[in-house]
């Protein structure tokens, strides 16, 4: 029975896993890395049937490629990460360059000069970080990629990986923004006005705008924001380009911004953490000083942890496994507080009842008049001009305004 059942289950879910994979693929390819480049002699001649070695560094994947009659070699469809490139060609001694750091839809001309080998054995030279370094010399690209230890150093209170975006140049907040003015930020309606996204990108619209997720769709097009909001443990790159991109990327007419989630390789990396935030640790608003309104009570925790590695299955190729995860999850806890600072009118409408005045004095557009308990009914016509207008009484309080939120992202 317990056979008959991992049967049905390996039936059902392997599929589904290589239809994701398959998916993910073809959604991916616009951000994989190329690198290019051409391997020479010490007289500058093609060196034919040279052998090129890439190897990504964190999960130990190989590609192999032979240089053609003009030395040169191109390998495609390799995702973003610190790669080694060797080459090496029959008597010559090999070179290698390591700690090659890439960044999603990059291309990279990497030029070798092989040296003859030594007499009494092969020579290996290492091309380090002195060497002039690799430039991405087929495509022009305005914007900046933030990588995962930036994000891990800069400071983001709000925790929503697109935030960052602003850190870079050619980005500003979108025109009637609300961002950061509503005391209880995380609650609706604290954003922008529909179709008013929350940045702009070279002085664009947000409408224009094309978010993705390692290559997937995420935007909202009714109010120009994203769809989703992943941890922001779960994110490993975010590039913006603030220039019109190439027509492959397609859709939009403005910038691009892509989120690139974290992979996992052959070591098994976790972390566990929380993020704790709480009203006497804030200062009070400006506004609320002024009107002697004391500072609102919040308090926030954040609990998660993020864990990847390789996946243990039988199929191992030269010693290294070849399927990888990682998961990122983290709960959001806020007590938060919003204010309502208003007026109400001093005498009610049995139609549409109003709460009651926390205290105050009743005003009518900066009027010095004050109604009396003989006239309580004093209109403002002759400070307003409207006789229709009525005396209005102050409403000032503090509401509890809790939001919860269970925020996931899991990667093969």
């Amino acid at each position: 029975m317990i056979k008959t059942s991992l049967r049905r289950f390996a039936s059902s879910f392997v599929p589904a896993i290589l239809v994701f994979t398959v998916v993910s693929v073809f959604a991916q390819d616009l951000d994989d890395v190329t690198i290019a480049g051409r391997v020479t002699d010490a007289n500058g001649l093609a060196v034919v049937g040279a052998t090129v070695l890439v190897t990504e560094q964190a999960s130990g994947a190989e590609r192999t490629v032979t240089t053609n009659e003009e030395g040169r070699y191109r390998l495609i469809e390799l995702k973003p990460g610190i790669y080694k490139v060797k080459a090496s060609a029959s008597g010559f001694g090999a070179k290698e360059r390591i700690n090659l750091e890439t960044i999603s839809g990059q291309n990279l001309q990497l030029d070798f000069s092989l040296s003859p080998a030594d007499v009494q054995a092969e020579a290996t030279v290492t091309v380090g970080d002195d060497d002039a370094p690799a430039v991405d010399t087929t495509r022009i690209v305005v914007g900046g990629t933030i990588s995962a230890r930036e994000i891990e150093e800069i400071p983001n209170s709000s925790r929503n990986p697109l935030d960052l975006v602003l850190t870079l140049g050619g980005t500003s907040e979108e025109q009637l923004s609300t961002s950061g003015l509503a005391e209880d930020t995380r609650q609706n309606p604290s954003g922008t006005p529909l179709e008013q996204g929350n940045f702009s990108l070279s002085g664009g619209t947000a409408y224009s705008n094309n978010i993705t997720i390692d290559g997937l769709d995420n935007n909202d097009d009714r109010s120009s924001r994203d769809r989703f909001q992943p941890p922001i443990e779960a994110i490993a790159e975010v590039q913006v380009i603030t220039n019109q991109f190439s027509s492959e990327y397609g859709r939009a007419s403005g910038g691009r911004i892509n989120l690139r989630t974290r992979a996992g390789n052959n070591q098994f990396r976790g972390r566990a953490f929380m993020f704790f935030r709480d009203d006497s640790l804030d200062a009070n608003s400006w506004y609320n000083n002024s009107r002697d309104i004391a500072r609102l009570p919040l308090t926030e925790y954040t609990p998660g942890f993020n864990f990847s590695g390789p996946v243990v299955l039988p199929y191992i190729y030269n010693g290294k496994n070849r399927t990888f995860f990682s998961v990122s999850y983290e709960y959001l806890n806020v007590q938060d507080t919003t204010l309502i600072d208003a007026y109400v009118p001093q005498i009610g409408n049995s139609r549409f009842p109003l709460a009651d005045t926390t205290g105050g004095d009743p005003t009518c557009d900066g009027s010095p008049v004050r109604p009396t308990p003989t006239q309580p009914f004093t209109p403002c016509a002759p400070q307003s001009g409207s006789p229709t207008a009525a005396f209005v009484v102050p409403y000032t309080r503090s509401y509890a305004t809790p939001n919860a939120a269970n925020i996931a992202v899991a990667r093969v």
